[in-house]
């Protein structure tokens, strides 16, 4: 299994994975206490989502409020959020994907401990990166060397001019039930992370041109069952889902980043 390298400093701006299971009735007014005993030394801080769900009946639609739970770290930089169908954790910092998992499966072990659901829907992973450099390109053609070439190229064709914004989406299927979807572009300003989110951002980065880099991978049965809940189970799909997210991540940077930005210290690359 490959393990995420230790860049000293990462274009990594949120990480998230989720577990979708079958409605459990007893979590629709709320989640139990104990749960947030269970989990409280690494999310101390709770705080209750109320939405509202709309579904389509014979007699018109029909609205029905639904209560998640959402618990924090006291720093804002990762969250935990349990609801009737599926837990899901999320960072805006990233200490290697061993930790990451590990503690993701220790919430799932108190999940099964209290309640456990009634099976897997779906499990999923998904990686933003926001590649910034010290000298921001001024084209997408200057993004040649920061970014694999393969990745940069459908941003340089022309047809009476280059295009004004570009878009690359593929999708792979690793194996039965497996999709992994990679989109990248580049963007002239702005953020795909927002940093007033529920989320506190840990570094600030420049409100210029970026290269997003997005990797969403997924597993469903591929029978369209509904397979026993078990965190065995869901610690072998997470290490598959993870292999291509790295993968793509590994061959979608290109040498100069490595060298002027990853392999150095984030103080010293951006003053």
């Amino acid at each position: 299994m490959a393990e995420t390298p230790p860049y000293a400093s990462d274009t990594l701006r949120w990480v998230a994975v989720e577990v979708r299971y079958p409605r459990i009735e007893e979590f629709d007014g709320g989640i139990p206490p104990d749960f947030h005993n269970a989990v409280r030394a690494d999310f101390p801080v709770a705080e209750d989502i109320a939405e509202t769900s709309v579904t389509v009946t014979p007699t018109g639609p029909a609205a029905q409020q639904m209560v998640r739970r959402r618990f924090l770290r006291r720093d804002r930089l990762m969250s935990l959020t349990v609801g009737r169908d599926g837990v899901a954790l999320e960072t805006t910092t990233y200490d290697g994907w061993t930790t990451f998992r590990d503690l993701f499966l220790e919430v799932v072990r108190a999940l099964d401990d209290m309640r456990r659901p009634d099976g897997i829907i779906r499990i999923g992973l998904r990686y933003v990166d926001e590649i910034r450099v010290p000298e921001p390109p001024a084209n997408a053609a200057g993004w040649k060397g920061w970014v694999d070439d393969r990745v940069v190229a459908p941003s340089l064709i022309s047809v009476g001019g280059y295009p004004t914004s570009t878009t690359i989406a593929v999708q792979y299927g690793e194996g039965p039930g497996y999709v992994t979807l990679f989109r990248a572009a580049p963007f002239s300003s702005g953020r795909s992370v927002q940093q007033d989110g529920v989320l506190r951002m840990p570094f600030e980065t420049p409100d210029g041109p970026y290269f997003l880099l997005d990797t969403d991978a997924s597993w469903t049965d591929p029978d369209g069952e509904i397979p026993e809940f078990s965190t065995d189970k869901i610690a072998e799909v997470l290490n598959d889902l993870h292999e291509p997210c790295i993968d793509l991540f590994e061959a979608s940077v290109g040498q100069r980043l490595r060298e002027e930005v990853l392999s150095r210290p984030r103080e010293e690359v951006w003053g």
